[in-house]
């Protein structure tokens, strides 16, 4: 059997090269994910052990060394003496004090942020104290460590994307300090190399204690590294014994699994996210190889017949045709796994060609990923094939031999009709959870959803069939007798024809999906920003970290201000609560005309010597707090008592604090160096543009900082989410591809089934062109038919979600017009290139040839 199979593959090899390469591309996403995100945590496995010490000494409110949350100057210090006290302990061989920032950026040569959007500029002192386990740590890779106050040493990656080398002058963005010269005298890193978009920059203790804490003496973090014999985990046991309040000390350990927990967290988002567009790609996949092994065993049914006829048992009929299945799983899912290392290394390249240094990994085939990508491949294939292989089997030899001297329609059966029913309750299901009070209705939406496009699927032949009529009638129109026959064409192999339909109305349903849901989510949220946003101009910083608060009194001299207010944010304790909260610090003036806080009761006012506050809502429902009562606030600077005055309900364009106090409150507890968000009023009649370029002086020296009117701070929002959906877009059009090569598979059989019909067709007077023309009309039909179904159902998905968001800001309802009239004409184009070949081939047949074909 094995034998005959294998011959019966080789003469039909050409018929099952586009079956295989719809396998090959699923299992190529799915291998290519599982690998992508294995080499992120490779990648980030080695940042993490080259940058944490066998004990690490941190402040509770700042986090691991190099990564503080909050602005440098909230966070306490520890004192040299405690870093002496630290050495004291049995078991520590050497402690070494941390000073570090996430707001140094360094420039390139034109001036421009050397970053990536949301990476950290990191800078600390330059030390080379071994990581925990005696890894290496900080490392010189060229030059030499910085020994002078005006030298600096930056990672590789970042060097090389600025286009430096050793001995150059770089420029350097701090946060307080503006732009500052500095010498590059080597280029050093952490452990293996990688910064996944960061930058490192190392300094001398001196210099970068200036730049972060205005040459406080002082450290927010230690590096503590054990004698060879120690315990770790008893040494920093030891070690919380001397530290003064507010610090803790971890084992590297500790702080790795804590860090790989929340990296598991992310990677498996992206993980979960990549598998899904992979399981939409195999699920078209699975229809265009059971369309495939349908047509191929229609066409053998003469051979089949012929085998039974003889005395081949129906078992073995079905195992020959499963057998086929299998070596063309094996085939898809060997040559997935290849496309798929290929495809991560390719995405490696990419991202190192960009300037993203992922570090010295590379893609590697774990057991997950073989096992995934064959288990996908040959699963999918042999499910696809079994339908069509119980089908031969069953088929009487007579029966199988007079069905292949007649290749006349087909009767399109029951299942349909389970389909229409699908439909029925998939509509009922989305109606129930967009108009009435069922619990959960997102999880009734994506049941009802999935049930409606399965029963789509079952159905196309029979909900199909008005618009393929329709298509018939326009055609023959248009293009006479050809048209009449490529309506008759599609019409005649209903099952076919929706089969290979179905495969783009999925692809297209989620496609317009995505477009409605994209539209009204920018629309919605534009039009929140634009309400919520006050102000003429808004200055925030690109990197996300706070900027230098002199800007404030700058822009307050720029001829045409009206008014400037900051808004600063951190961090505080509560007393008697033991989480902190988020504090936003503004005036009375800021908070009511620069924001668009809805304030449910109350003001930034008291009367009296107290200072006020405002609570939000969910807070003071969670602590059980109400107008009168007070708090008393402790923060790095100090503490105040705060009387509370208002409670609000957050709905501002950008993030406020559960507990919003007065500038003179603020300044007691938190440091007022630096300000989150500066929103600017122009005067009466003032020049717009004047304004602008007054602004833009004034933070001349502060490249992280940009200043945009309401409309450009908007559209950058916009944008943002513009980009995730044009992602989602790329994603989505893997599963359009498979759906063009299943039309061009069906169409490329169903020309070799129709061989003799061709030839007589020839005989009769019918020219190339217009056998070409009639096998094109017929891909435009099945294309269309497909575009037009999977619009429908995206539609309705689309709308139903959005109706289902409401409640998450997603309030507008926008349906592009315009962008699904593109994908249905794109759609009959994919319907043309599709035929291309087929049509092709068809036409170049030999006509006598042709006739005496059995």
């Amino acid at each position: 059997m094995l034998r005959a199979t294998l011959k019966s593959l080789w003469a039909r090899k050409v018929r099952l090269v586009l079956s295989a390469l719809s396998i090959v591309l699923g299992v190529a996403f799915v291998c290519g994910s599982l690998m992508f995100t294995d080499l992120l945590r490779s990648s980030f496995d080695q940042i993490i052990k080259g940058s944490l010490a066998d004990v690490n000494v941190s402040s509770e409110a700042g986090g691991i060394v190099g990564t503080q949350p909050t602005t440098p100057g909230d966070l306490p210090l520890l004192t040299p003496a405690q870093i002496d006290e630290i050495s004291a302990v049995d078991g520590v061989q050497k402690a070494v004090g941390m000073v570090s920032s996430m707001q140094v950026f360094p420039l390139d040569k034109d001036g421009d942020l050397l970053s990536f959007p949301g990476a950290p500029g990191i800078a600390m002192n330059w030390h080379d104290t071994p990581a925990a386990g005696g890894l290496t740590g900080a490392r010189i890779v060229e030059g030499r460590a910085p020994e002078a106050d005006d030298e600096v040493v930056m990672d590789p990656a970042t060097v090389e994307r600025g286009g430096y080398v050793v001995g150059d002058t770089v420029q350097v963005s701090t946060p307080v300090d503006g732009i500052q010269n500095l010498t590059l005298v080597g280029t050093g890193t952490y452990g293996a190399g990688s910064t996944a978009g960061a930058s490192y920059l190392f300094f001398t203790l001196e210099r970068i204690q200036e730049l972060v804490q205005e040459g406080q003496d002082g450290f927010y973090a230690a590096w503590v590294q054990t004698t060879p014999d120690a315990d770790a985990g008893k040494v920093a046991s030891a070690i919380r014994d001397v530290l003064p309040a507010g610090f803790t000390a971890e084992t590297g350990d500790e702080l790795a699994s804590t860090i790989e927990e929340q990296l598991d967290v992310g990677l498996g988002f992206i993980n979960i996210f990549l598998l899904v567009f992979a399981g939409i790609a195999l699920l078209v996949a699975t229809l265009l190889i059971l369309n495939t092994f349908s047509i191929l065993v229609a066409q053998r049914a003469r051979e089949l017949a012929l085998l039974r006829a003889i005395g081949a048992k129906r078992s073995q009929v079905r195992n020959s045709v499963l057998l086929e299945a299998l070596i063309i799983g094996v085939l898809g899912a060997s040559l997935g796994l290849a496309a798929g290392y290929a495809l991560t290394w390719g995405i490696l390249v990419g991202l190192r060609a960009v300037g993203l240094d992922l570090g010295p990994v590379s893609p590697s085939l774990s057991w997950q990923a073989v096992v995934s990508s064959y288990a996908i491949g040959i699963v999918i294939t042999m499910i696809a094939a079994y339908l069509p292989a119980r089908r031969a089997s069953r088929t009487r030899p007579v029966e199988a031999l007079a069905a292949a001297v007649q290749s006349g329609p087909e009767k399109v059966g029951g299942l349909p009709m389970v389909g229409v029913v699908l439909v029925e309750l998939g509509v009922a299901g989305i109606v129930c959870a967009t108009w009435l009070n069922v619990p959960q209705p997102l999880v009734w939406f994506g049941v009802s959803a999935a049930m409606l496009l399965i029963g789509m699927v079952l159905a196309a032949a029979v909900i199909g069939a008005p618009l393929v009529w329709l298509f018939g009638k326009a055609f023959t129109a248009m293009f006479g007798e050809v048209g009449k026959l490529s309506q008759l064409n599609a019409v005649r192999q209903p099952r076919r024809t929706a089969a290979t339909a179905a495969t783009l109305m999925i692809g297209l349903a989620l496609v317009t999906t995505v477009a409605i849901l994209a539209s009204s989510t920018t629309t919605s949220l534009g039009d929140r920003l634009a309400e919520n946003q006050h102000g003429d101009f808004l200055i925030a910083p690109v990197s996300l970290q706070p900027f230098d608060a002199k800007v404030i009194d700058e822009m307050r001299s720029v001829d045409g201000v009206s008014e400037v207010y900051g808004y600063f944010n951190s961090a505080a304790q509560v007393k008697g609560q033991d989480e902190p909260v988020s504090i936003f610090g503004t005036t009375k003036d800021g908070l009511e005309k620069g924001t668009s806080l809805d304030l449910i009761a109350g003001t930034l006012e008291a009367d009296g010597g107290v200072l006020p506050a405002v609570v939000a809502t969910d807070y003071a429902t969670e602590h059980g707090l109400a107008i009168g009562q007070l708090l008393d606030l402790t923060g790095p600077k100090g503490s105040v008592e705060v009387l509370i005055t208002g409670v609000h309900n957050w709905n501002t364009a950008f993030q406020t604090g559960q507990v919003i106090v007065p500038m003179e409150a603020y300044g007691q507890v938190a440091d007022t160096a630096l300000v989150n968000n500066v929103v600017v009023f122009a005067a009466d009649g003032a020049d717009s543009e004047a304004v602008r370029d007054g602004l833009q002086e004034s933070v001349s020296d502060q490249p992280t900082v940009t200043v945009s009117d309401v409309h450009e701070y908007v559209q950058a929002r916009i944008d943002q989410f513009g980009q995730l959906f044009a992602v989602i877009y790329a994603l989505l059009a893997l599963a359009v591809v498979i759906s063009v090569l299943g039309i061009v598979n069906t169409l490329g059989l169903s020309v070799m089934e129709r061989t003799r019909e061709v030839g007589l067709l020839r005989a009769v007077g019918m020219t190339r062109r217009q056998l070409r023309l009639m096998v094109t009309l017929e891909s435009v039909i099945v294309a269309i038919l497909g575009a037009l179904l999977g619009v429908l159902l995206g539609i309705v998905f689309g709308c139903a979600l959005v109706s289902l968001l409401g409640d998450q800001g997603i309030d507008t309802l926008v349906v592009p017009g315009w962008q699904l009239a593109v994908f249905v004409a794109l759609a009959a184009l994919f319907g043309v290139l599709a035929a291309a070949l087929p049509a092709r081939r068809a036409a170049r047949l030999n006509v006598l040839d042709s006739i005496v074909t059995q």
